[in-house]
C-alpha cells in the first residue's frame, strides 16, 4: 500500500447519497485499519478535515478539504461505525468526481500522533477503487 501500514485508516460505506448541494451522505460508514490500534477514542458528534488536494489537483482551483462529520460512534470489533456520517464542502463538492458505493477512502494518520496533531489539522486522504488502487485522475 502507499502508506505506512501503521498509519493507515480506511473509511468504508455501503452507499453514498448526493441529495443536497455540498453534502455527500455516507450510509453504513465505518473506520477500519491498523491506525485504530493506536488511536485515541473517537468521540460522538465530531469531525475531521480530509485533504484531497493531491488527487483532485486537476479539478480544483485551490486546496480541496472536505469535512467528514458524524453523530454517534459504535465500536464493533475491528470496526468503528459512524452514524449519520457525511462529507461536506462549501464550493466544489459537485465539481470533483463523485464517490461510488464501491470506493473507499484511505486516510494518512501519520501526522496525528498526540505530540504533533495540534500542528497538523488536515488528514491527507486518497480515494481508492474497489480493487484497492488509488484513482489517478490525471490519466
Amino acid at each position: 500500500m502507499f502508506l505506512g501500514e501503521r498509519y493507515k485508516l480506511e473509511l468504508h460505506w455501503e452507499k453514498v447519497k448526493y441529495e443536497q448541494e455540498g453534502t455527500c451522505k455516507l450510509v453504513g460508514a465505518y473506520f477500519s485499519g491498523p491506525a485504530l490500534l493506536n488511536a485515541e477514542k473517537i468521540n460522538d458528534n465530531d469531525n475531521i478535515k480530509l485533504d484531497f488536494f493531491t488527487q483532485y489537483l486537476i479539478f480544483v482551483e485551490n486546496v480541496y478539504v472536505g469535512d467528514l462529520s458524524w453523530n454517534e460512534v459504535v465500536y464493533n470489533g475491528k470496526k468503528v461505525i459512524l452514524k449519520d456520517a457525511k462529507i461536506t464542502h462549501d464550493t466544489e463538492l459537485n465539481t470533483v468526481p463523485k464517490l461510488e458505493d464501491t470506493d473507499y477512502l484511505v486516510i494518512d494518520t501519520s501526522n496525528h500522533e498526540m505530540a504533533v496533531h495540534a500542528f497538523n489539522l488536515l488528514y491527507t486522504t486518497y480515494v481508492v477503487n474497489d480493487g484497492g488502487e488509488p484513482y489517478n485522475f490525471r490519466g
